[in-house]
């Protein structure tokens, strides 16, 4: 009986590996080599072994490098967004269970058993994983990667009593019953993986029963429970439990949403364009241009709905694919032949590149308070002035263009400007006359000795840029430290402007769109990684030897034409592409590489240390 379910087992999966299209196919094939092309699926269970002495040392730095710098085609932005941590949530939740490991060719193969948390009836799912046996992964589906990460935590220490305490691990899911409310454990994922690392970290090991404590409460009285939702309803915000209570719940009824929001740029992706090569991409992406626009009443819809900036979600989302006034230096000094993928990816996904440190914590801790002795100093010399914080201004007239300004400045004798606040960590206990002495530092003096800003920084830019989007004259540039402030007006430069719309508009549609269409930065390359390059051969081509007048080349497979350019890899399959079909006009810096081999890793390492 065991052998014929054994075989019914093997032909379900051999139909799983046969089911994939010749793409997926190839890319499973491709895993299958790293373990002598054994399928998992094809496996046995008597193959396997639950000893967790067989299992790899994975470790959470393994996790990481795995899951953000190798990720698959179609889901590396969700691998970098919160989102990627449901995985751990299965693992902590007990989803994840009957973990097994078979070596094969001095590599582990682990498998294990997946439920579906919403859907016990179904079957379960049964991911695998290969990796070295010091760690480093191979190929993997995440969920079964923590349960690795943490039994190994635990195999590596030991109890009081010398005994691997594998029982700290959570406990696998057998199925769900049904229960009262007051029964049910609404312990979250994220508490729960709070009480585990805590638990693997501190070393207590011994295993205790926890006991309800049963308290004998009263129920309440009508008038206690009229008293307590009077209480409630006079408090500045929404009890849920209003809701349900018949004379409050006219307040709970929902508003139409009555905000006319544009178009967000990230959901432009088009799944049909994930397998496009560059030069077709960027067709699509050129059209796609023609059809973004934001009207007057979306771009004040957006601005009145992201005025707490960094805490607002819309703020990301509107953010996100748009050339904003931070980055504006950047996109300006890039070289549109070889954009730097960090800087496509940041943003594209702001919300996944944000951070927090020292410097960051500085400026805004003190930003409300430069703002108020700015306003206090402007407030006498002008009518009526008041500062305002606002949030994401979009320019109808460029609208691949956004900023966020730190304030607008209003007053009866000057109209409206801009403001910009600079609380400069590196220089709070500095005088800004000692601070400029340093060459680094983006306050210069003039021939009249008066500090300026320096016209070729990030900030002048920054602050052009917002001008720009706001369509204002003028603007305020704040510089405080704890001994001194500096006010400077600046004057909008239409001359920078026109330049800033030109090159972020070029910029945009060769190394925005494809990413945020095609996912074209993000995606895996499609073909295996290549030899070392030994020499430069980049070089220019007006035409070739008539002996190759037929040979078909670029990503257009069409004949030469015109200038080309030849691809440094010396193993690149296309070699020479057409300046027409890659958007370029002249012969890039330095070494050049084809948008296909760009993308793989030893050539974007090799470019970040030449830096």
């Amino acid at each position: 009986m065991a052998k014929s379910s054994e075989i019914v087992m093997q032909k379900h999966r051999v139909k799983y590996k046969d089911g994939l299209d010749s793409q997926e196919k190839a890319r499973y094939e491709g895993k299958l080599q790293l373990i002598d092309d054994e399928d998992p699926y094809e496996m046995t269970a008597s193959m396997f072994s639950e000893d967790v002495k067989l299992l790899p040392k994975v470790t959470y730095p393994d996790i990481v490098n795995y899951l953000v710098f190798s990720p698959s085609p179609y889901t590396s932005d969700d691998l970098k967004s919160y989102k990627g941590l449901e995985a751990y949530n299965q693992f902590v939740c007990g989803w994840v269970r009957d973990k097994a490991t078979q070596v094969i060719n001095n590599k582990c193969l682990v498998k294990a058993t997946v439920l579906h948390s919403q859907r016990m009836s179904e079957k379960p799912l049964q991911p695998w994983f290969i990796a070295e046996k010091e760690g480093r992964i191979l190929a993997a589906h995440s969920a079964l990667l923590f349960v690795v990460d943490a039994t190994f935590q635990l195999r590596e220490s030991k109890t009081v009593t010398e005994e691997k305490s594998y029982w700290l691990l959570p406990t696998s899911v057998k199925g769900v019953s049904y229960k009262q409310v007051r029964d049910i454990d609404f312990t979250s994922a994220k508490t729960m993986k709070k009480k585990l690392d805590a638990k693997l970290k501190s070393g207590d090991t011994t295993p205790t029963i926890c006991k309800q404590k049963v308290n004998n409460i009263p129920d309440p009285t009508v008038d206690e429970l009229s008293l307590l939702f009077k209480s409630l309803s006079e408090i500045n915000s929404k009890p849920a439990i209003l809701s349900l209570i018949p004379e409050y719940q006219e307040i709970y009824v929902p508003q139409p949403m009555k905000e006319n929001f544009p178009t967000i740029l990230t959901e432009m992706r088009d799944d049909s364009a994930l397998e496009l090569n560059y030069v077709d991409l960027l067709k699509e992406c050129k059209n796609q241009f023609r059809e973004i626009s934001v009207t007057e009443e979306q771009a004040k819809a957006v601005e009145n709905s992201t005025r707490e900036q960094s805490n607002s979600e819309l703020w990301y989302r509107f953010r996100a694919g748009r050339m904003t006034a931070s980055k504006m230096k950047s996109a300006c000094c890039t070289d549109p032949t070889l954009p730097a993928q960090s800087f496509i990816k940041s943003v594209c996904y702001p919300e996944s590149y944000k951070f927090s440190s020292n410097v960051t914590d500085w400026g805004c801790q003190h930003e409300k308070f430069a703002r108020d002795i700015f306003t206090d100093k402007l407030r006498k010399e002008h009518e009526n002035l008041k500062v305002e914080e606002v949030g994401f201004f979009i320019n109808p007239n460029v609208p691949f263009i956004g900023a966020s300004p730190d304030g607008i400045v209003t007053c009866d004798c000057c109209g409206q400007a801009v403001v910009e606040i600079k609380c400069p960590f590196c220089k709070k206990h500095d005088s800004l006359e000692n601070a400029s002495d340093d060459k680094n530092f983006y306050l210069k003096k003039d021939n009249d000795g008066n500090l300026k800003l320096n016209t070729k920084h990030m900030y002048y830019y920054q602050v052009q840029t917002q001008l720009g989007v706001c369509q204002m004259e003028s603007g305020y540039f704040v510089v405080w430290t704890e001994k001194d402030l500096h006010i400077e007006q600046i004057v909008f430069n239409n001359e920078l402007w026109k330049e800033i719309c030109d090159k972020s508009k070029h910029l945009f549609i060769t190394a925005i769109l494809p990413e945020l269409i095609g996912k074209f930065y993000s995606r895996l390359p499609n073909r295996q990684p290549l030899k070392p390059v030994v020499n430069n051969n980049l070089c220019e081509k007006e035409s070739k030897s008539k002996d190759n007048e037929e040979e078909l080349w670029c990503f257009c497979a069409q004949v030469e034409s015109g200038k080309m350019i030849y691809c440094d890899n010396e193993e690149c399959p296309i070699q020479w592409f057409h300046y027409t079909c890659l958007g370029i006009s002249c012969a890039p810096r330095g070494k050049w590489y084809c948008p296909d081999c760009r993308k793989l890793s030893k050539f974007r390492t090799k470019r970040g240390k030449k830096k």
